[in-house]
């Protein structure tokens, strides 16, 4: 099979995995500019549970039931459960859903992030719409941190480490931007570009594996109970790193908030009415 030329030669060999893959980067800049949309023009900053909830199922749904529906011949010929799309969603589901639940109080006590969203449906400070959204946000990782791995691998050993801190660098610049601080913001920018992409970009370092061991190449076959475990593992490996970095690293670094508001506290963070 021949494969174009350009930033697309490091998609997937493996025509099921890389048909997912060739879809999350189509719906990249759909997502993009629908979150971007909500957060500039501060629709969101007016928006309650209700249609916070329907906006993260409508983004999520954009990244999940696709790769279900659309695939290549190849792949409609084995059982949905041993299928690429079912698994490379469900490790992607796990992480958002996983770094959601273990990463985001990090981020409000160590890293001091604020959300300004006007909504009361939480998990410890995190709403809940949000752990719908980043589906969409790490299906895109996924892809971003493969084809970036794939490009490195044959010129250094450090693109297990590279392809990884990189995306989560620029997925951390390009969100804390000064154009929408009613909604989000650091207290500290370049801490959180620093600091924060060494605390966060091990999140990626863990799951690469996952997302590599997924029928990377034609003929290979994960079954889909090994999505759970690399998925496991990897939330366990990032949830342990955390907190040696919360307790050993951070307070030589910066000030260590338990508990902090994180949500709507605007009289005490960088947040703007």
């Amino acid at each position: 099979m021949k494969y174009p030329r350009g930033p697309m030669r490091w998609l997937a060999e493996a025509p099921g995995k890389r048909a997912v893959e060739r879809w999350w980067l189509f719906y990249t800049p759909v997502w993009g500019l629908a979150a971007g949309a909500v957060m500039l023009t501060g629709w969101a900053e007016s928006w309650g549970d209700v249609a916070c909830m329907i906006f993260g199922v409508l983004v999520a749904a954009g990244a999940a039931i696709p790769p279900l529906i659309w695939m290549p011949p190849e792949e409609r010929e084995h059982p949905f459960h041993q299928r690429t799309g079912p698994k490379y969603l469900l490790s992607v589901v796990l992480l958002a859903f996983g770094l959601n639940y273990t990463q985001t109080p990090f981020f409000f006590d160590v890293l001091h992030m604020h959300y300004g969203f006007d909504v009361t449906w939480t998990l410890d400070r995190n709403p809940l719409f949000l752990y719908l959204v980043t589906v969409a946000y790490f299906a895109t990782y996924a892809v971003l941190c493969l084809m970036a791995f794939r490009a490195l691998r044959e010129k250094t050993k450090l693109a297990w480490v590279i392809a990884p801190f990189a995306v989560a660098f620029l997925e951390t610049a390009l969100n804390a931007n000064p154009f929408m601080t009613g909604l989000f913001c650091y207290d500290d920018l370049g801490l959180a570009l620093g600091f924060g992409t060494l605390a966060y970009g091990f999140s990626f370092v863990v799951a690469l594996p996952m997302w590599l061991a997924i029928d990377e190449k034609p003929g290979d076959r994960l079954p889909l109970r090994m999505v759970f475990v690399f998925g496991a593992a990897a939330l366990f490996a990032d949830w342990l790193y955390l907190e040696v970095v919360r307790h050993g690293v951070a307070p030589f670094v910066t000030t260590v908030v338990d508990d902090a508001p994180g949500l709507r506290d605007f009289a005490t963070s960088c947040l703007e009415r």
